[in-house]
């Protein structure tokens, strides 16, 4: 987490005047423009989402950049929108803020359906009757963070049937190769921070990350839920790693955004 900023702003209008209306009072109007330019071309789910909870998105703008991040305790994005709008190593220029407004709605889509202090991706357990999402809270977490567990495994498994001698830690080591081999840094931001949370056991292990201990107290789903939505709407190299490396983690993220249309 990065430290807090100045003032605050949150809206009560709905729809696609409210995201104009949100990102020009927050932070002005040529970065509104240029947030609306992305998502204009975003998938229609993630514009979709944006205006329905435009109204009631918090932001604090930073100061100075101390990094960017969704606090649940006051309900606000925190970011410094000129470094967000650069980007940098491993961040497109606003994806930082299509990741941060994402846990945001992960949060605001559980709050609809009757959660609190809680968010839909740790919620959801797939798609029921009718196209509606099955909600739970479990120890187990949700079923986005799960699936990533399982491919990521399935990832090791085939560095082993490649060489059956190799250790779980030769296996993640030459995953961690193959992937460097074929992103670049920036490409592969993303898919370094899902292998790490799905329990690859290397910090930071395509050079970004959380860190180990972040993940001890945690689970990965929420993570995994603003990284996919930030590379549909604005770092196209990261969606195709994800895709290649976490297929089935996407297709479960797509079942999120289509079953909660259906509550």
């Amino acid at each position: 987490m990065g430290g807090r900023g100045g003032s605050s702003h949150r809206q009560t209008a709905g729809g696609t005047a409210a995201i104009q209306t949100f990102l020009q009072n927050a932070y002005g109007a040529n970065h509104a423009n240029a947030v609306l330019a992305i998502l204009q071309n975003a998938p229609a789910h993630i514009r979709a989402l944006w205006e329905q909870y435009a109204a009631q998105f918090r932001a604090t703008n930073m100061r100075r950049d101390e990094g960017a991040f969704y606090s649940p305790r006051d309900d606000s994005v925190h970011l410094h929108i000129p470094s967000v709008a650069r980007g940098d190593a491993i961040s497109t220029p606003y994806s930082v803020l299509f990741h941060e407004y994402g846990h945001m709605a992960d949060y605001l889509i559980a709050r609809g359906e009757g959660y609190s202090h809680i968010s839909y991706s740790d919620l959801f357990q797939g798609v029921g009757a009718g196209g509606k999402p099955i909600l739970r809270h479990g120890s187990a977490g949700g079923l986005l963070g799960r699936t990533a567990k399982d491919e990521l495994e399935g990832h090791l498994s085939r560095m082993r049937r490649q060489n059956p001698n190799m250790t779980r830690d030769q296996a993640a080591r030459a995953l961690v190769s193959e992937a460097r081999g074929k992103y670049s840094m920036l490409d592969r931001s993303d898919i370094s921070d899902m292998f790490e949370g799905a329990g690859i056991g290397i910090s930071h292990p395509l050079g970004a990350g959380h860190g180990l201990d972040y993940w001890s107290s945690r689970g990965n789903g929420k993570e995994i839920f603003a990284e996919i939505l930030s590379a549909e709407a604005a770092h196209p190299g990261s969606l195709k790693a994800i895709k290649e490396y976490f297929p089935k983690t996407y297709q479960v993220y797509q079942d999120m955004m289509k079953a909660r249309k259906k509550r």
